[in-house]
């Protein structure tokens, strides 16, 4: 079966590749809140307290976030590789310019947060919080998500591109404008009149029918 283009009648996200300064090579615990031109290396930040930082043009590859807390923390022009968090507590957190490369986190608690130009490439997500988030020129590729749950999530320029995944939740309040899921494989979907001005392909088409037919109450016989 013929695929549209990806970016055929849906805007595609806008993203410039994040580029950095030279940067201080960081060691051990961040020292205050505000990190700026910085690269840490398979460090662990696990369980420390750091509620509201920033980490603006910073590089962290392979540092364990596991049971952190970022709560309203901000990741601004930065490049986030390899991170590791069977809990990964960031809710309320803003990404703006910033690539996450093959992340590894169990459960992702990142409502209520805003993220702005953001690419995840990559990885494998057990459960991925996005619940009353806005999220405008996001992409993600190549990505293995359990759960995403998008309810109440104002979506803008939004893509999931030969990503898999299991259970996609949408619910009320939310909205979407130029959200694509063509090309994802996704297993079940909960709250389907929610997707609402999302784009997807016609086999994916084919495989919401049961569920679409089931929703309206109608009968299918041969």
């Amino acid at each position: 079966m013929a695929r549209r283009s990806p970016g055929a009648g849906t805007k595609a996200p806008v993203l410039d590749p994040v580029r950095l300064p030279e940067l201080a090579s960081g060691t051990g615990v961040p020292v205050g809140g505000h990190q700026e031109a910085v690269a840490y290396a398979d460090e662990s930040f696990a369980g420390l307290e750091l509620r509201g930082a920033v980490f603006s043009e910073c590089s962290l590859t392979g540092v364990s976030l596991d049971g952190a807390d970022l709560a309203a923390a901000r990741f601004l022009e930065s490049r986030l590789e390899n991170l590791y968090a069977p809990v990964f507590h960031a809710s309320r957190t803003t990404f703006r310019d910033v690539e996450i490369t093959n992340p590894r986190l169990g459960s992702a608690e990142l409502y209520g947060g805003t993220w702005n130009s953001v690419r995840v490439d990559g990885g494998k997500i057990d459960f991925l919080n996005l619940r009353g988030c806005t999220l405008n020129n996001v992409l993600f590729t190549n990505t293995i998500i359990g759960e995403l749950d998008l309810d109440g999530a104002r979506l803008n320029r939004v893509a999931f591109r030969d990503c898999r995944i299991d259970s996609l939740l949408l619910g009320a309040g939310g909205s979407a404008v130029d959200a694509d899921l063509r090309g994802t494989e996704f297993r079940s979907i909960t709250g389907l009149p929610a997707l609402k001005g999302f784009t997807i392909d016609e086999e994916q088409l084919l495989l919401l029918a049961p569920l679409l037919a089931a929703q309206l109450g109608l009968r299918v016989q041969s």
